[in-house]
């Protein structure tokens, strides 16, 4: 929540300068400033005699904060004539908050820009006294396991007599059914578990907890929301399945969720005990199984679903299109191919199975005829489909050597999570405590696994796949996990 200092007189202001140089981005640089200060900008040499217009998200006064709203600073004249090297803009600063400017001349809309964070004035205790913001020390409680809000102070007073004056508590809206601290399921209702039965507490309830902690202890409270976290049985996101990454606006992770239900459903085989007499109990406790579980990825999981074909082109359709554009005498668009041989072939944009084509104009630039008899035609098909079944065994070992790795995640997690010292040691593998943590969302009964892939086809289905936010050890946690040639 933003908070206002107090007005302060002009001659006590403190003034900051922020010179402002052509082409000089400074998104990156962290311009730190109080609530109460007099933000100048400034134009450096490279800028002046231009008409240069500074824009920025600050709000206007009484104005509420919108990221994407921009206005216009004036300038200022103080000689009273119009100076370049002494004129300025200025922002009074009086709302705590992370904001952004940029400032461009002429038909240069943009010429710079940067972002300015004003710390907020904290105040605690009946007399409304300022806490130094280098004088913080905040203790972060789980707010799930904190019981009934009328326990809370009971609990948080441990970290009033340790002496720290900020409590930061995990989001205390309503959970989703992975129990992760930050998981929502509804981002807007206070999480019912914290109201004893006959009760229902609510926002203003917790209202009144932060003020007494504020006023009395001498305390501030933190709570930190991460909206992209949202639990697989949110009702927002079953309405709105179009803000999370699915089957119909990201494609390319079609071949990443039918793998994932594969594996889901053998751990339902192998919670059933279907793989006992082929080495894999329900209980893997050994190398033995370990190994037991590869040859089943290898001889069962991975035939079936045939991930390759998902990268493959349907060689006989693309050989009979061509042969027909010889027939006809057809020659390649040269303004494509530039007169330079070989053969491209395009992914197909919706992952469909043996869905990717060839590039008729190169197929023509590298394939032609001596003549147009048949049989030189025919040659050249053979030659076409040659090539195509090469391509198409290059992407069955390109998806070998993913399928490699996915066992070897598998395995992996499966070390740590049931055969490590240090790990959960789960237990027999279950619904519950499956081989692999499920990536997608799946929001329908129980079906085989013949059945689901059927629902590939069906785009108001596919929509509500939505992969999940998960966590790849080892890897750059910076990256977006579900974007085109990443981990998923």
């Amino acid at each position: 929540m933003a908070s206002t200092s107090q007005m302060l007189p002009q001659h006590l202001k403190q003034i900051r300068v922020l010179m402002l140089n052509d082409k000089e981005n400074l998104e990156r640089t962290l311009f730190r400033l109080e609530q109460g200060f007099e933000l100048q900008f400034r134009l450096g040499p490279s800028l002046q005699g231009r008409r240069v217009m500074v824009h920025t998200n600050y709000p206007l006064e009484g104005q509420p904060f919108d990221r994407n709203n921009f206005r216009v600073l004036a300038w200022n004249y103080p000689t009273g004539r119009e100076d370049d090297s002494d004129k300025f803009c200025s922002l009074d600063l009086q709302i705590a908050g992370s904001y952004q400017y940029y400032f461009g001349y002429g038909d240069t809309e943009c010429s710079g820009r940067g972002y300015i964070v004003v710390d907020p004035v904290l105040r605690v205790g009946a007399d409304n006294h300022v806490l130094p913001l280098d004088c913080i020390t905040i203790q972060t409680y789980l707010s799930k396991c904190l019981g009934h809000l009328d326990d809370w102070p009971d609990r948080l007073r441990v970290s009033k007599e340790s002496g720290y004056n900020m409590i930061h508590f995990t989001p205390l809206q309503t959970l989703g059914e992975s129990r992760s601290c930050y998981s929502l399921a509804d981002q807007l209702t206070f999480n019912p578990e914290f109201s004893p039965e006959g009760e229902s507490y609510n926002w203003e309830d917790v209202g009144a907890l932060v003020e007494k902690l504020r006023t009395e202890w001498n305390m501030l409270c933190i709570t930190d929301v991460v909206y992209n976290h949202t639990a697989a049985n949110s009702v927002w996101i079953k309405e709105h399945p179009e803000c999370g990454y699915n089957l119909v606006n990201s494609p390319h992770l079609r071949p990443a969720w039918v793998l994932d239900r594969a594996i889901l459903h053998l751990t339902t085989r192998v919670a059933e005990g279907r793989y006992k007499s082929k080495g894999l109990p329900a209980v893997i406790t050994n190398e033995s199984h370990l190994n037991a579980l590869r040859r089943v990825l290898w001889e069962d999981v991975y035939p079936e679903i045939k991930l390759w074909e998902f990268f493959q082109i349907k060689v006989d359709s693309s050989v009979e299109q061509f042969r027909t554009l010889l027939q006809k005498g057809t020659e390649p668009d040269r303004s494509k191919t530039g007169g330079k041989k070989g053969l491209k072939i395009t992914q197909d944009p919706h992952y469909r199975r043996y869905g990717n084509t060839v590039d008729m104009d190169s197929a023509l630039e590298t394939f032609v005829p001596h003549s147009s008899s048949p049989q030189h035609i025919e040659d050249c098909c053979g030659w076409l489909r040659q090539k195509l079944n090469e391509l198409n065994e290059e992407q069955h070992h390109i998806i070998h050597q993913h399928q490699e790795q996915a066992a070897n995640c598998i395995v992996g997690n499966i070390v740590y999570e049931r055969l490590a010292d240090h790990g959960p040691k789960l237990g027999p593998v279950n619904r519950k405590n499956p081989l692999v943590t499920r990536y997608f969302t799946f929001p329908y009964q129980d079906m085989t696994l013949e059945q689901e892939l059927q629902l590939l086809d069906q785009p108001d289905k596919t929509c509500h796949f939505l992969a999940h936010n998960g966590w790849v050890m080892g890897d750059d946690p910076l990256r977006n996990f579900a974007e085109p040639g990443n981990i998923y």
